[in-house]
């Protein structure tokens, strides 16, 4: 059962990884998509300070939406699947 185990943990750690970087290629494409913005914001008197931080906030608004959510059908998920095994012997508890 354990070499299963392992193999299923790294299969999920794969698709993790790879979540990982479509995320980071999301935001690497919506960073350069908003460059006249930042150009304007810039021209505008902004401080690279403020952009970068407001930047920041707006990936840690998204990453924190995205581990809630993550958490939440984690935990649905194991209460699910904890419903369908069998119930404990005795001598085991």
């Amino acid at each position: 059962m354990r070499p299963a185990l392992a193999i299923l943990m790294a299969a999920v750690g794969v698709v993790l990884l790879i979540a990982c970087a479509n995320v980071a290629n999301l935001l690497l494409a919506r960073a350069t998509s908003r460059r006249k913005e930042i150009a304007l914001r810039l021209a505008l008197g902004g401080s690279r300070v403020r952009l970068v931080r407001q930047m920041l906030t707006e990936s840690f608004v998204l990453a924190s939406l995205g581990a809630a959510l993550g958490l939440a059908i984690a935990f649905w998920t194991a209460r699910s699947l904890a419903a369908f095994l069998p119930p404990m012997p005795v001598e085991l508890l």
